[in-house]
């Protein structure tokens, strides 16, 4: 559904829009862009590239590491202790690692090079000790990230991680950190607000529950409207149809965006 979806769009843009996409924004899964260069669309000279989300490029960090600690799951290490438990690769240190990442992507995003840098100086900033800081990478300055640049002398580190589990580690950073996949990072985009829209159509038209396809399209209608304005245009609505809404009515639509507002 989703290539289908994305192919449509490309397809008419000329014809609808006037205009050509040159690039498309999406996640790890290739199978929507290999099928719209096999499409052609613009034909041979205008050819759109892929852009990474970050969210879904940050998230890649949260994903090797389970995976890696789950394929280690008994093995004692060189220190004769397993990848596991307490000081150990906890899932606490794998969120630590994968918000630094983030951070690394989107503090540098005019600088390739400083991308990558930040993002291998994250894994030694974390797996620092009051024994074995390991900040060299790390920025300097007062307007560092890094508390230990800041001010060496009163910095205090928290629970680093073991030399053992940063060699294990280490090349999945190396890897992330390549300059290839980080090129396709730097316009800082995500594909949250996508996300964000589809969660509003499937919470009026569930996809558990068989339905016409106007009532699908009734939904993303109302959808589009609330991701947009919220749910004061709905009032508009309301008034274009000769209904005055009511007091408790606007009271309550009013109060929903608040809260929304507030959440976000």
């Amino acid at each position: 559904m989703e290539t289908a979806g994305a192919l449509t769009i490309f397809e008419r843009s000329c014809a609808t829009k006037g205009l050509k996409y040159k690039d498309m924004l999406g996640d790890g899964d290739s199978s929507t862009y290999s099928a719209i260069l096999e499409s052609k669309p613009y034909g041979e000279d205008c050819i759109p590239s892929k852009l990474e989300c970050i969210g879904h490029v940050q998230k890649r960090v949260g994903s090797r590491l389970r995976r890696l600690k789950s394929s280690n799951k008994g093995r004692k290490l060189s220190d004769g202790k397993g990848i596991s438990g307490k000081g150990r690769l906890t899932t606490g240190k794998m969120d630590v690692l994968q918000n630094y990442y983030g951070l690394a992507i989107r503090e540098n995003l005019d600088n390739v090079e400083e991308m990558a840098k930040a993002v291998k100086a994250s894994l030694f900033h974390v797996a620092s000790t009051e024994e074995n800081p390991q900040h060299h990478l790390c920025p300097k300055g007062e307007d560092s990230w890094c508390g230990y640049q800041r001010d060496s002398k009163t910095y205090k580190h928290k629970n680093g991680i073991p030399k053992p589990i940063v060699e294990l580690v280490e090349p999945i950073f190396d890897d992330l950190a390549d300059p290839a996949l980080l090129k396709k990072c730097t316009h800082g985009l995500t594909q949250n607000p996508n996300e964000c829209l589809n969660g509003i159509i499937w919470d009026r038209c569930p996809k558990t529950t068989y339905v016409e396809q106007e009532t699908v399209a009734l939904a993303t209608y109302l959808a589009v409207l609330k991701f947009n304005d919220g749910d004061i245009s709905y009032l508009k609505i309301l008034e274009d149809l000769d209904i005055t809404p009511g007091f408790f009515t606007c009271k309550g639509a009013k109060d929903c965006d608040r809260a929304r507002i507030k959440l976000h």
